[in-house]
């Protein structure tokens, strides 16, 4: 089964980890052409198109979910562990 994934809304490190996760299960060629990833994918346990789809898109749009939440949550997580490891006697909260 042949699927195309969009490049500017899913990047190439989104992509390569849903591709890794699903290795144990599904044989799987990548190939770019003019900004759209051309994933032909196969079920080694005989799973339908659909399902295999299914699965697909669902593990990718967890790792793209994944990726805007880390974007989202770094400065935070930054500043938490400047926090943390910070000398007590010199940190000062207030600036």
């Amino acid at each position: 089964m042949r699927i195309e994934v969009d490049r500017s809304i899913y990047s190439d490190e989104c992509i390569s980890k849903c591709v890794y996760s699903m290795l144990a299960e599904f044989d799987i060629e990548r190939n770019l052409s003019d900004g759209i990833e051309i994933i032909e994918i196969e079920s080694r346990a005989g799973l339908s198109d659909e399902i295999t789809r299914s699965r697909f898109l669902s593990c990718l749009n967890d790792y793209k979910v994944r990726d805007v939440v880390s974007k989202e949550t770094h400065d935070i997580r930054v500043i938490l562990y400047a926090k943390a490891f910070a000398d007590n006697d010199d940190y000062n909260e207030n600036v």
